[in-house]
């Protein structure tokens, strides 16, 4: 009578730290999303979309943290998601750093030459503004990319709808509304409405167990013992 070796403690230890680690990414992504989706509804609202952002902030973190349990796919559109916001606050800060050297040179040139045309200074707010959106609309591919691989038609179909509401709404605000800063907020609501349902709908599958897809087995267990 031959007998084949049992489980393999190591593994079994293996086996349960895994799945321990696995469940506690999912966790946070499910919190994470919900936090992310939070900021969303409430950003637009003057005042509270500051603290919003707080929100926004450690959601993403959370996200952040549990994307492996979700595929390659999701760790890697999470990644480039950080890559390009990284561009987009660079894009931000060379803008911030452009409008004040020319605010600069355009008060400097204006002091010296009384017959600079008037229109020099607004010149460099319009661009100024241009960058920015720029910036914004590089920001809403990450915002796209975070949780694509977790949606599903309809939520992709939803930040698609987002991402092109954020970059009209941001070009309202910077060059229709800008001069009634009471009314500036309002494009927001339609962005902030899409995204948050978009990332409502990523957790709301992780809830219904449509994601992640189930672990495989840990390798190098035995089999269990047999007569032969």
């Amino acid at each position: 009578m031959l007998t084949t070796p049992g489980p393999n403690p190591y593994y079994q230890y293996a086996e349960g730290h895994f799945e321990s680690a696995r469940a506690t990414a999912i966790d946070r992504t499910k919190t994470g999303l919900l936090l992310i989706a939070i900021g969303f509804f409430i950003g637009w609202i003057p005042l509270v979309g500051v603290v919003g952002g707080i929100p926004e902030l450690v959601g993403a973190i959370m996200v952040i943290l549990g994307r492996h349990a979700f595929g390659r796919e999701h760790a890697r559109n999470v990644m480039w998601s950080i890559i390009i916001f990284i561009i987009a606050i660079v894009v931000a800060i060379v803008a911030v750093f452009a409008i004040v050297f020319s605010a600069i040179v355009s008060y400097h040139l204006n002091s010296t030459n009384r017959e600079l045309p008037p229109s020099f200074g607004p010149y460099f707010i319009g661009t100024f503004f241009d960058v920015i959106l720029i910036g914004i609309a590089i920001f809403g591919i990450a915002q796209v990319l975070f949780t694509y691989a977790l949606q599903k038609r309809n939520g992709r179909i939803l930040l698609y709808c987002g991402y092109v509401s954020i970059v009209v709404a941001n070009s309202l605000d910077f060059f229709v509304l800008i001069k009634t800063p009471y009314l500036s907020s309002l494009p927001l609501v339609v962005p902030g409405i899409l995204y948050g349902y978009a990332y409502y709908l990523a957790r709301d599958r992780i809830i219904r167990g449509e994601v992640p897809a189930p672990a495989a087995p840990v390798q190098g267990q035995g089999t269990p013992a047999s007569n032969i």
